[in-house]
C-alpha cells in the first residue's frame, strides 16, 4: 500500500516546539530572540532574493556573451556550462523563495500549498548547484594539468572533449538526482486546524524516500563539498605556484627578447581584420606550445580560473563547516536542540553560495578581453539602437 508523508507546517511547528521543550531550550539566546529572528528573516527573505536576481541577470549576460563570442575552445565551453547551471540554480531557488514568502511572509493560504511547492523547487535548485560544483572542479583540473604538465595535456583538453565532458556532467547529476526527484508528488490532504482540503507535497514511499533522502543529504553535505573543495584547494596551490614561476620566466625572456610578447591579451588578435595581429598570435601560440612556455593569453585564462576557484572555496566553505558540525553534533539540525542556530547558518550559507554564482561576470570581464569586447559590443549596440529610436521619435 502506498505510504504518504505530509509536510504540513503545523506538524513541523509542533515538532520544533516539542524538541525545544525536550532539550530544555538549549538554543543560543540571540538566535532564538527577536533580533536574531529578524536578522535571519533579513538574510533569508531580503538579501538572498536580491542576490538571486543579481545572479540571474549576470548569468543571463554571461550566457549571451559566450554564445555571441563563439565556442572556439574548451574553456569557453566550460564557462558557458557553468553560467547555465548557475542560472538554473538561481531561477529554481528564486521561485522556491517566492513561493515560501507567499506562505511565510504574506500569510496566504491558497488551495495549492506554496510552502510545500517551494521545497520541490529547492531540490531542483540544489541539483543545478551540484552541476556548478563539478564544472568548477573540472575547470580547475583542466587548467592545473595544462600548467603543471603542459606538453602532455595542452592538446588533450580539446574543444570536443570539453563539450562531451560538460554534457556528461549534466547527465550524471540529473541521473543521480532522478530517484530523489521522482519520489515527489502533489496530492490533496486535510489541513490540521482548518479542516479544509489543500493540495500539498507528499512522498510516494516514505521508507524508500527516507533512505534515498538520507543518502542524497549525506552526499550533498559531506562527500561532494569536502571532495570538491579538497581538489580545488590543491589545484589553487599548484596554479599559484606555477603562475609565479611562469611570470618569472616571462620576465627573463622579455629582458632578453622584446619580441616574446607578441600575444598580449586574451586573444592576441587586435581588431577584426588585423591580419598582422593574427599572424603574430599564431606564431606566438606555436612557439609557446613547442617550448612549454605559457603565453600571456594562457596566463590570463589560468588566473581567471584561479580566482573562480577562490570564489568557489569562499562560497562552499560554510556548507562544509555546517556539514561537519551536523555530522559531529546531530542536535545541530532542523529538529535538533540547536535548530535556530542551524537555520541561521543555513541562511548565511545560501547567501554565500548565491553570491559566488553572481560575481563570476567580474572575473570574465577583467581577464578575458574577448568576453569584454563582445560584452561592450552588445551593450553599445543596444544603447545606439535606443538612442536612434528616441531621436526618430523626437524628430
Amino acid at each position: 500500500m502506498e505510504t504518504h508523508f505530509w509536510m504540513t507546517t503545523d506538524s513541523v511547528r509542533a515538532d520544533l516546539q516539542q524538541t525545544q521543550a525536550n532539550h530544555g531550550g538549549n538554543n543560543v539566546v540571540f538566535f532564538d530572540s527577536g533580533p536574531g529572528k529578524l536578522l535571519h528573516s533579513l538574510i533569508y527573505f531580503l538579501a538572498c532574493p536580491v542576490m538571486m536576481l543579481v545572479a540571474i541577470s549576470t548569468n543571463l549576460i554571461n550566457v549571451t556573451v559566450f554564445l555571441r563570442a563563439g565556442l572556439n575552445d574548451g574553456m569557453t565551453i566550460t564557462f558557458l556550462g557553468l553560467a547555465v547551471s548557475d542560472l538554473l540554480y538561481n531561477v529554481f531557488y528564486c521561485m522556491g523563495r517566492l513561493l515560501n514568502a507567499v506562505h511565510s511572509v504574506f500569510g496566504s493560504r491558497p488551495y495549492l500549498n506554496t510552502f510545500h511547492l517551494s521545497y520541490i523547487f529547492a531540490k531542483h535548485g540544489r541539483m543545478w548547484f551540484n552541476v556548478s560544483v563539478l564544472l568548477t572542479v573540472y575547470a580547475a583540473i583542466q587548467k592545473t594539468a595544462c600548467i603543471a604538465i603542459p606538453l602532455t595535456f595542452r592538446s588533450f583538453f580539446t574543444r570536443r572533449k570539453s563539450a562531451i565532458t560538460v554534457i556528461a556532467i549534466y547527465l550524471a547529476v540529473v541521473t543521480y538526482f532522478l530517484p530523489f526527484l521522482t519520489l515527489d508528488q502533489l496530492q490533496p490532504y486535510m489541513e490540521r486546524g482548518t479542516n479544509r482540503t489543500r493540495l500539498g507535497y507528499s512522498l510516494r514511499n516514505r521508507n524508500m524516500a527516507g533512505k534515498i533522502q538520507d543518502f542524497v543529504t549525506y552526499a550533498n553535505r559531506i562527500i561532494l563539498p569536502y571532495v570538491s573543495q579538497g581538489i580545488v584547494v590543491i589545484c589553487v596551490i599548484v596554479i599559484t605556484f606555477k603562475l609565479r614561476s611562469a611570470a618569472e620566466t616571462r620576465r627573463k625572456m622579455t629582458s632578453t627578447n622584446n619580441d616574446c610578447d607578441t600575444d598580449l591579451n586574451d586573444e592576441t588578435v587586435g581588431s577584426v581584420g588585423d591580419e598582422k595581429g593574427k599572424k603574430n598570435a599564431e606564431s606566438g601560440r606555436t612557439n609557446n606550445s613547442g617550448s612549454g612556455v605559457l603565453s600571456l593569453r594562457e596566463l590570463r585564462v589560468i588566473r581567471s580560473v584561479n580566482i573562480l576557484c577562490a570564489i568557489f572555496i569562499a562560497g562552499t566553505t560554510p556548507q562544509t563547516i555546517i556539514g561537519a558540525f551536523n555530522l559531529a553534533f546531530p542536535e545541530f539540525g532542523d529538529f535538533g536542540a540547536y535548530y535556530s542556530v542551524y537555520t541561521f547558518t543555513q541562511a548565511f550559507q545560501q547567501l554565500m553560495e548565491i553570491t559566488s554564482t553572481a560575481v563570476n561576470i567580474l572575473v570574465y570581464y577583467h581577464f578575458n578581453s574577448k568576453y569584454r569586447r563582445t560584452f561592450e559590443a552588445i551593450f553599445k549596440r543596444n544603447i545606439e539602437d535606443t538612442n536612434s529610436k528616441s531621436e526618430t521619435q523626437t524628430s
